[in-house]
């Protein structure tokens, strides 16, 4: 990731550069040099580069640009105003044309070119990895990113930290998905068997609470940590042991001492991996607390108050858990749900959002 970084600010100073003085001067030369010698290193690794924005999100290789600085802002923008969302260079890359496409990117006024081994356009959302295809049913889309869930949390063990990276391509997924399916409720994954379940609620509570968020104006990078913090807000149920999950009868009062533990184990967790939103480890921490500061774990902190982002994903995680059938209860229709939380806000749910999710639940069941 510092490579491609790097790769970015050199290429945008190259172009800065040539703005301000000509494509002949020789600090153009020298760093479009430096462009071409990082942009040989990062194909060394693959067949191309890939560049692509998604609305305001910088994509690289499939791996969202965290925190892209000045200089990726200023890429962005001037990607857009040429009306391009996708560049891709490809190996074999020359000087020549690597500085002529400086130079025609230092023009603002000035069409793309065509080269032999830059190739532009508008995005492809097929370009990502586990493709979003318009022809795609949303069940096999769906199951793609559980798929790609269930790698992400088989990584993670006392020893082993999970990939972040990982995290952030399923949620972009969603985001791009977003703007294909107009029904929220097509984008939910049925569980197929028990086992699947941590990988399918882990999906849908992300899903729920990346839809919520963005129904109250929250985007970029913000709606990108929230989801990743919606995906990973059960992790702690990993390090409980799987004869307790699993029990098929109900559960006695020392198993449910132990799955209460759950949010205290996903936090410490998830706040010793380096890169992660701080929010992850909040969530994991505060989503089985209520609005009212009952629930579980107590904070010993008094008038600690659950985070915001710990309301919207509490919400998401009651709603889906509702819907699945359990060993002592059938599951809920989405109506009787919708009922019970209500009759809950103020107490268990924060009252706004309550009214907020129900309003754009019902709207997603018109669409």
């Amino acid at each position: 990731m510092d490579t491609i970084k790097k790769f970015i600010s050199t290429f945008m100073s190259a172009i800065s550069t040539c703005s301000l003085y000509s494509k002949e001067h020789a600090s153009v030369d020298d760093l479009t040099e430096k462009v071409l010698s990082i942009l040989n290193e990062l194909l060394r690794e693959s067949d191309s580069l890939e560049v692509i924005i998604i609305q305001d999100d910088l994509v690289v290789n499939k791996r969202p640009i965290r925190e892209p600085g000045l200089q990726g802002i200023n890429l962005i923008k001037r990607l857009k105003k040429k009306g391009i969302s996708r560049v891709d260079f490809l190996t074999g890359i020359t000087f020549s044309e690597i500085k002529q496409f400086i130079a025609n990117f230092s023009e603002m006024d000035s069409e793309v070119k065509t080269y032999p081994h830059i190739k532009t356009g508008v995005i492809d959302v097929s370009l990502l990895r586990h493709q979003i295809d318009a022809n795609l049913p949303a069940d096999g889309f769906i199951s793609e990113q559980v798929k790609m869930v269930k790698e992400a949390y088989q990584d993670i063990s006392p020893f082993k930290k999970l990939n972040a990276a990982g995290l952030e391509e399923i949620v972009v997924n969603f985001i791009v998905a977003f703007k294909k399916e107009a029904s929220i409720l097509k984008l939910l994954s049925p569980v197929k068997s028990h086992d699947e379940y941590t990988y399918t609620h882990a999906t849908n509570v992300a899903v729920l609470t990346m839809f919520q968020a963005e129904s109250l104006g929250i985007k970029d990078e913000l709606l990108r940590d929230i989801g990743v913090a919606g995906l990973l807000h059960d992790v702690g149920k990993l390090f409980i042991s799987k004869d307790i999950l699993g029990k098929k009868g109900v559960l006695n009062e020392k198993d449910w001492e132990e799955i209460r533990r759950h949010p205290l184990y996903g936090a410490r967790h998830l706040a010793g991996i380096k890169g992660l939103t701080p929010l992850a480890p909040i969530v994991a921490f505060e989503h089985h607390l209520r609005y009212d500061g009952q629930g579980y774990p107590k904070f010993k902190v008094a008038e600690k108050k659950q985070h915001f982002v710990s309301q919207i994903v509490s919400i998401s995680d009651f709603f889906d858990a509702l819907r699945r059938q359990k060993p002592y209860r059938k599951e809920l229709e989405i109506k009787e749900i919708l009922y019970i939380m209500k009759s809950d806000a103020g107490s268990s749910f924060n009252p706004f959002l309550v009214d907020n999710f129900i309003r754009t639940i019902q709207t997603a069941f018109s669409a």
